[in-house]
This record gives structure tokens, sequence and C-alpha cells, in this order.
């Protein structure tokens, strides 16, 4: 059995997380966007870093073998040239959260700091395209999370920068992102859920996949980072803002509508349904996912957490410009170009 050294990062059972420069090992690329990280602070001041407790364990060989490969491929851009399932028929949810947890503390080692979660195959709308039957959830590191300007009707004179996934064949989803101000569990109600969100955003997740074509088995897309790459985080709107009463900002977090286009031309709508029948729904599902969990971190205060696709996930090409209309809620549109080719 292969044992993973515990960084200071991790020593003790505990990660101490925080917004450093990560080290030389990572890329040039992850060392710059870190360090713009680092001198980053929203309209609630500083950020505070969450600090994950994870259980004390030893990752088997074959957990580990997977999470290399996993890690590697994303890390390397290069997509595998067989599913994870293929390598290890063994590999199942259960297992795949092991891998999980395998791949953040590789991470933690190579410097990065997992700062919230990400909840993937909310919007049953899509599972049949995907041939999934089930959500699922990863991490979130402080060198994949970015905050972006929120003016709908101006766009950003800087594309967004994802180069280090373009063999990744890399999609845009819009979401709704939840940041915990108190520790939620799954047997709150909608409004004991919400009084444990400070401030709620509306971003774009940028998924990726190290599996050609987008075909996987659920159990391989647990183990690859649940397909997360980057979390672009709009204007954080306090919850207090969104609503006459909890009550309102509760119904309005289900009943809101968005439009999402490409290049000034819809392409697709969705809704607050639309992720598990609302993103706090989203929420609730992800804390009873992880209060059965023996190998993951539970939920912290701190943590950011985004709740899912709204629409289908859109294929990124270079230079497209991707924007967003929101109605029902009081959160502003996005108006975003990227960068996937050199």
């Amino acid at each position: 059995m292969s044992v993973l050294k515990p960084s200071p990062a991790i020593r003790n059972g505990v990660a101490r997380l925080n917004t450093d420069t990560a080290p030389s090992t990572l890329s040039h690329a992850s060392r710059c966007f870190s360090q713009s990280l680092a001198r980053a602070h929203d309209s609630h001041g500083p950020s505070v870093a969450p600090r994950l407790l994870f259980p004390k364990q030893q990752h088997s060989d074959d957990v580990l073998k997977l999470a290399r490969l996993a890690n590697d491929a994303r890390h390397n851009d290069k997509q595998l040239a067989q599913l994870l399932t293929e390598t290890d028929p063994a590999l199942d949810q259960a297992k795949a959260y092991r891998v999980a947890a395998a791949i953040c503390h590789l991470r933690m080692k190579e410097g990065e700091r997992p700062i919230g979660r990400k909840i993937g195959f909310t919007n049953r709308d899509i599972w049949p395209e995907y041939d999934i039957d089930a959500s699922n959830w990863s991490y979130i590191y402080n060198t994949t999370k970015q905050d972006i300007r929120t003016d709908c009707n101006k766009q950003s004179s800087q594309p967004v920068n994802i180069l280090e996934m373009s063999n990744l064949e890399p999609r845009l989803e819009p979401e709704i992102i939840l940041h915990v101000a108190k520790k939620p569990n799954s047997g709150m109600t909608d409004v004991q859920m919400l009084g444990c969100v400070d401030w709620v955003s509306h971003g774009f997740e940028i998924v990726q996949s190290i599996f050609p074509g987008w075909k996987f088995s659920a159990a391989d897309t647990t183990a690859a980072f649940a397909l997360h790459g980057r979390l672009l985080v709009g204007a954080k709107v306090p919850v207090a803002k969104l609503g006459a009463s909890s009550e309102d900002v509760v119904k309005r977090l289900e009943t809101f509508k968005i439009s999402l286009s490409r290049n000034g031309n819809v392409v697709d709508q969705g809704s607050g349904a639309h992720v598990l029948g609302s993103p706090l729904e989203a929420l609730r599902h992800l804390c009873g996912l992880l209060e059965q969990d023996e190998h993951n971190a539970p939920l912290v205060v701190g943590e950011t957490v985004t709740t899912g696709t709204l629409t289908r996930a859109w294929e990124l090409q270079d230079g497209e410009v991707w924007s967003t209309e929101v109605e029902g809620i009081d959160l502003p549109g996005l108006k975003q170009t990227f960068r996937v080719r050199d």
C-alpha cells in the first residue's frame, strides 16, 4: 500500500487553506493565476479561506494509480486513451470518491488549495446526452476560481485564458454560486438552508473532459474532478438584497429564468428549477452526499459552492463572446470571451 506523506498543508489531518502563491511545481500560468488570487479582494473585504478537515487515511495502490492517471492528464492537457473504468473495472461511484480524495491530496502537495465544491449533473435534462443517471461533486481550488466583471453590456477587456485545457474539449456552463457562511445539513428546510448562505453569484463554470468525445460513465467523471476546470464568479450579491424575505428569495432561486447567448444569438435557456429543483436543493443534495462520505472533507464555513449548469454545456471556441441575461432575481448577467487556442 502506498501512502501519501502529508505536506504541511494537510498535517494532522487538517487542510490549512489560503491563497498563497503556488510553488514552482505548478505551471507558469497556474503560478500567475494563484498570485492574482492572492491579491484579490471582494466587496466583503479580504476573503477568508476555509479550513477543510480530511479524515486520516491511507490511499490504496489502485486508488492512487487512478488518481495519478487523471491528475497527470489534466496537468498535461492530454486526454486518456481509455476510460478509468476500463483501467479498473472495479471503479464505481464509491471508489471514485476515494480517487477524488487522493487527487485532492496530490494537488495540495503541488501547492493548490481546495476552497469549495462544484456539483455536477444536477440538471437532469442533460443526463440522456451523457448517459448519466446521477449527480456528483468535486473540489474547487484557489487555482481554478476567478472573479470576473459583471457588466453584461460591456465584456471584459481581456479574454479568460483557458489554454491549459485547450485539448480537453472545454465547455461552458452558466451556474448559480453560493457562499457558505454557516454549516448546512441535509435535514434543513429551504429557508434554513438559505440562512447558511451569505452571498449568491451568477457565474460560468468551464468544464473539461480527460475522456475523448465526452464519453464516460458516472464513476469516470467523479474520479476525474467531476469535469471541473475553472469557475468564473460574477458579482457577489448579499442574500438580503435578493428579495423581500427569506421565503421570497427561496422562491426566486427556484423560478428565475436565464438565457445564454453566443456572439449575440440566444442558444439556450434555463431556470433555477433545472438544478434538482433549485440551487438550494442542489446544496442540500451535496450535504447529503458528504454526510455519507468517509473519505472526503465535510462542507465547512467559507466554502464556495457552484450548483450545476442551468442549461446544456456548450463547446467553447476561441474568441467567441458568451453572455447571459437573468430574469426574476437581481443577479447581473455576464458577457465574456475566451482564449482557447494560441
